[in-house]
């Protein structure tokens, strides 16, 4: 077995030694894939390291055609996968040689592992919703009347749909900003074969009727926007899981919490998210309780270095 990860020695922000991981895109310093991973590699006694790599938008190609070139790539003893976040999902998915179904499915990549010289795109986004809903306690139903609501209409939204279907929805409501429906939330449920209803936020009276009786929400509009969803009453056996995590509390959060509603914070998803990568990147599985651990101390200390600098 190979020695332990000393995280303390790993910065996430310059691969030190192979084999390795990068999370891309851009902006990248706030990304907390490296505590993810770092935590992971060290629980599985991996001396593997995982850093931030900032790509810009067009920028993708580049990078692949570089660590295609690195010794070992086709035996996979250099880079073993990326984490890739905006702007350059489209991109994965466009230049990824196999497309996992899942990923072909919903339209979206943020996993690219390489095999056999190639690149295979996933999406681990369906599995961080799916596990994070269930750790909080959700369970799975096949009942007609199990309903879910999904705020926003983007690309997560169109993972979070084919989540939903796995918890059991049967009736799945989508509310945007207007009743365009050509997001990619509705694209991605087209080619599920997926039909969602879809809301408008001036459809409060209407939403008031589907939060009411909501068994799942899941969030995606980012924090600052919250503050104009309409927000009437909600199911209080709901479960709420926000896919934004800081800062926290979110009004979304807060909105759920005052009815009594189970909320879920957005870094059980990213946690989640990510041990699905762990084992995409190395073939074995680990719980979660390490991965979440380290995530919320991430996160904690964070917020601690945010308060020092304002003051």
């Amino acid at each position: 077995m190979s020695a332990p990860v000393d995280s303390k020695n790993r910065t996430g922000d310059t691969p030190m030694s192979l084999p390795y991981g990068l999370v891309v895109g851009d902006p990248i310093a706030h990304s907390l894939s490296p505590v993810i991973h770092l935590a992971a590699y060290r629980e599985l006694g991996l001396d593997w390291d995982f850093s931030r790599r900032q790509v810009p938008a067009g920028g993708l190609a580049k990078l692949l055609q570089k660590l295609e070139g690195e010794a070992g790539f086709a035996r996979g003893e250099a880079c073993r996968g990326l984490s890739v976040t905006m702007p350059l999902k489209p991109e994965a998915l466009r230049l990824a040689a196999y497309v996992d179904g899942l990923a072909k499915a919903t339209g979206a990549v943020n996993t690219l592992v390489p095999s056999s010289g190639a690149w295979t795109g996933f999406n681990t986004d369906v599995a961080g919703i799916v596990e994070a809903f269930r750790g909080g306690g959700a369970r799975s139903s096949t009942a007609a009347s199990f309903e879910a609501v999904i705020f926003g209409s983007g690309a997560t939204a169109g993972s979070a749909i084919a989540a939903l279907r796995e918890l059991g929805a049967e009736t799945i409501t989508v509310v945007s900003r207007s009743l365009d429906r050509s997001g990619p939330a509705f694209v991605a449920a087209e080619r599920m074969f997926v039909e969602v209803n879809h809301l408008s936020w001036g459809d409060e009276a209407e939403l008031a009727k589907v939060l009411g009786r909501a068994n799942l929400v899941f969030c995606t509009v980012p924090g600052p926007n919250q503050k104009t969803l309409p927000l009437p009453d909600l199911n209080p056996q709901a479960f709420v899981l926000d896919a934004v995590y800081d800062p926290w509390p979110t009004p979304i959060a807060s909105w759920a919490e005052g009815y009594g509603a189970k909320v879920i914070p957005g870094w059980e998803m990213l946690a989640y998210q990510g041990i699905a990568q762990v084992k995409l990147f190395t073939g074995r599985e680990i719980g979660s309780a390490v991965v979440i651990g380290a995530l919320e101390n991430a996160i904690r200390d964070r917020r601690g270095q945010e308060t020092r600098y304002s003051n």
